[in-house]
This record gives structure tokens, C-alpha cells and sequence, in this order.
């Protein structure tokens, strides 16, 4: 599992190699490491960290250990992504499907068939893993709103 780590570090040196510790140690590889000096923000330096972990336990652990040896996580983030397709029979504009992505998702590619007898869209998206569900939905109201059917794959 990807994940995108902010930490908040003290403008030291050793800071850094404290967090990695914990990451290392909980089988974290790092993909890579953004140190904002820049925007020192009360006594800390923010530092985003993109890491691999073998899995959402392993995760927890290097955040808690992190946490433990007093350096504050001011965010995380998956980077998962997943890449998922629906087809919609029915009429729908772009707009509409774009809509429902904004923010949480990304259209790949839009295929329209079945001329006006028989319309229906190819939708193949991309979208965080935490974010799947709530886009499944919201694309199942919108079919359901304009007389479509929805097909998805169940995960």
C-alpha cells in the first residue's frame, strides 16, 4: 500500500532520520521525500513522504511509533489507485459524468454507443480507493435521476 506521510519536524538535524526509523522498521520503502523549509509553520517544517508499506498494519505501526518518539503526523493519504469502468445505458452529457468526479476521480476515456436507438456509455475511471464507493454511488443516482441503468463490477 501506498501511502503520502506530512510530518511536522522540528528544524533539526536528526529530525528526518527519527521518522525514518520508524518506517524502515515497519518495512516502509521510501518513494520519495519533499522537505518544505519553505513554509516553516509554528516551529515546524513540514515533510511529505510518499512510502510503500507491506500493509495497512505495517502502516500503523511506523505511524504510531513516529507519533510515539514525538514527531506530529499532520496528515496522511492512500495513493492508491484504482482503475474501474462502468457502462451507463442510457443518454447522459459529459458534464454530468464529470461532475461526479470532480475532486475524487479522473474520467480515462468515455465510449459512446448504440447510436439513438439504444445509447449507452463506457466509463473508465480512476479513483483512490477510499473515494470508490462514494463515486459508485453518486454515479448510480445520477443514472437512476435521468431514467439509465448502471452496470459496475462488485469489488
Amino acid at each position: 500500500m501506498r501511502i503520502r506521510l506530512t510530518l511536522g519536524l522540528t528544524d533539526r538535524p536528526g529530525a528526518l532520520l527519527k521518522a525514518l526509523e520508524k518506517i524502515a522498521m515497519n518495512g516502509g520503502n521510501i518513494i520519495s521525500i519533499i522537505h518544505n523549509r519553505e513554509q516553516l509553520a509554528g516551529g515546524y517544517v513540514p515533510v511529505s513522504l510518499s512510502v510503500e508499506f507491506p500493509s495497512s498494519e505495517h502502516f500503523e505501526r511506523a505511524k504510531a511509533g513516529i507519533e510515539e518518539s514525538g514527531i506530529p503526523v499532520l496528515g496522511t493519504e492512500s495513493l492508491e489507485r484504482r482503475i474501474e469502468t462502468v457502462i451507463i445505458i442510457g443518454s447522459l452529457s459529459v458534464d454530468m459524468l464529470e461532475k461526479v468526479f470532480e475532486g475524487r476521480g479522473e474520467i480515462i476515456s468515455l465510449e459512446f454507443g448504440g447510436g439513438s436507438r439504444s445509447p449507452h456509455i463506457r466509463v473508465m475511471f480512476s479513483v483512490s480507493s477510499e473515494d470508490r464507493q462514494a463515486v459508485l454511488e453518486a454515479l448510480e443516482e445520477l443514472a437512476e435521476k435521468n431514467n439509465c441503468v448502471l452496470v459496475s463490477e462488485e469489488a
